[in-house]
């Protein structure tokens, strides 16, 4: 019972966003993203969130900022801190960037549909 209390008030306690809404997550360690992915002409869609890999460990990690299946990676930053921009572009340019950058990394999330 004490699993469904954490469960409950993880779910509780998350962040809801609105569809397209911003935020960004830092992902270190894992050279797999865990994600499987279709490149799109404004970002790299986000179909699926592996139970593996860097963005299951951030979801772990942080239950109230979690990146979801239909949301859409739109910036790859090599820089950690605020304010340094990263690079936006096609789902191809962001797949090829996220295969080079050096870890941890900052990756910019646009909210899919179910954050709502």
């Amino acid at each position: 019972s004490v699993l469904v209390f954490e469960v409950f008030f993880a779910a509780m306690a998350e962040v809801k966003r609105s569809l397209g809404e911003e935020f960004d997550v830092v992902v270190s360690g894992k050279w797999r993203l865990g994600a499987f992915t279709f490149k799109q002409e404004n970002g790299l869609r986000l179909a699926a969130i592996h139970q593996t890999g860097a963005l299951a460990e951030w979801n772990q990690a942080h239950p109230d900022r979690q990146v979801k299946a239909g949301d859409l990676l739109v910036e790859v930053c090599a820089e950690i801190r605020d304010g340094v921009p990263g690079v936006r572009g096609p789902g191809k340019v962001l797949y090829e960037e996220l295969l080079k950058v050096a870890r941890p990394c900052k990756l910019i999330i646009g909210a899919g549909p179910l954050h709502g």
